[in-house]
């Protein structure tokens, strides 16, 4: 229990919302009354009307002064919009990845899984799953509840009248054909089943699946440590969704992912003040590239975001690369030197 007189944070006092809708105009005008520079307003007005402006106040923070709610000088609205340009590339980038990743991850844990196990339906059959029935520190459910529920994911519970990802994926071509052509067994083979389950889906089949020497084999394919891949694949996981969905991205902060201090390849970052950003993008940025070297030796991730940030002009301007979580050395470590 903490001191009597320790420091609490208090909670804010709500309120009512007043605030209410205005006109694209006057958007454009609250933005110039705090000193933004708008050479072309037509342009602007445009942009206001198919970007939202909660959603370009997203972008515009970084630009702002702190404490005084103004923009920096010589601030213009062209640097936000580039600003919201570059994220939606890099977004892009992370997908282009992410695509390839999982897709190695999806291979390796159907292949080594499936050989395991030596049971082509693994996926559908609780005993291949952890099933402790006591939660661990900071979790509310126990394995068997984790492991039981990714199941009806999967499968669906008749029941609570749940349809599974297999079989709301039944409209694919190959998983309708084993279904009109064959009986038994009643669903598809692991090598058919996981090419239609989503990535968060897949994870939890990763981390529940109760051997762990098949799981070590996979994580070897990736040249780390078992608990390092978990580490990472569930962050990815959370990557991949803000990717999808659209949302800003370049500044995200996040759970603090695992370092890799075993790695001996040369291709990790080497640094102490490289590791303090566990939760920015920058290292975001480097797990992708360090994964993705491991499936293909040519990949040039880095090579693609640090073009990408000289045409928009992130390289020059300090706030925005210690927003992203780039350190002071950053271009001292390999991965980001070679290109």
């Amino acid at each position: 229990m903490p001191p009597r007189n320790s420091y609490r944070p208090s909670r804010p006092t709500r309120q009512a919302f007043t605030k209410g809708p205005i006109e694209f105009t006057a958007q454009l005008q609250k933005l110039k009354d705090r000193g933004l520079l708008v050479p072309d307003e037509p342009r602007a007005l445009r942009y206001l009307a198919n970007i939202s402006y909660y959603r370009l106040s997203g972008y515009w923070a970084a630009y702002l002064v702190t404490r005084t709610g103004q923009f920096r000088p010589n601030t213009t609205f062209d640097d936000i919009i580039n600003l919201y340009r570059f994220d939606k590339k890099l977004r892009l980038l992370c997908l282009e990845a992410m695509e390839r990743l999982e897709i190695a991850f999806r291979t390796q844990i159907i292949y080594h899984f499936t050989h395991s196990t030596g049971n082509n339906n693994w996926y559908e059959q609780l005993a291949y799953f952890k099933q402790d029935t006591q939660p661990k520190p900071g979790s509310r459910t126990t394995e068997l509840e984790d492991s039981t529920r990714l199941i009806e994911t999967i499968l669906g519970n008749p029941a609570r009248r749940h349809k599974g990802e297999l079989e709301r994926a039944k409209d694919k071509e190959f998983i309708a054909d084993y279904y009109r052509y064959y009986h038994t067994p009643a669903n598809p083979p692991a090598w058919m089943a996981l090419e239609v389950l989503s990535f968060g889906t897949l994870f939890n089949l990763f981390r529940l699946f109760a051997d762990n020497s098949a799981k070590i084999k996979v994580a070897k394919h990736f040249k780390l440590h078992l608990s390092v891949l978990e580490s990472w694949m569930q962050s990815l996981n959370v990557v991949r969704n803000k990717c999808a969905h659209h949302d800003r991205f370049w500044d995200l902060s996040m759970r603090p992912i695992m370092t890799n201090q075993g790695d001996r390849t040369g291709l990790w970052l080497r640094q102490p003040s490289a590791m303090h950003s566990t939760t920015k993008v920058y290292y975001v940025l480097s797990v992708l590239h360090f994964l993705l070297v491991q499936v293909s030796p040519a990949a040039s991730l880095c090579d693609k975001v640090y073009k990408l940030m000289n045409d928009h002009r992130i390289l020059a301007d300090p706030i925005l690369l210690q927003a992203m979580g780039f350190p002071a050395d950053w271009q001292r470590e390999t991965m980001w030197t070679q290109v």
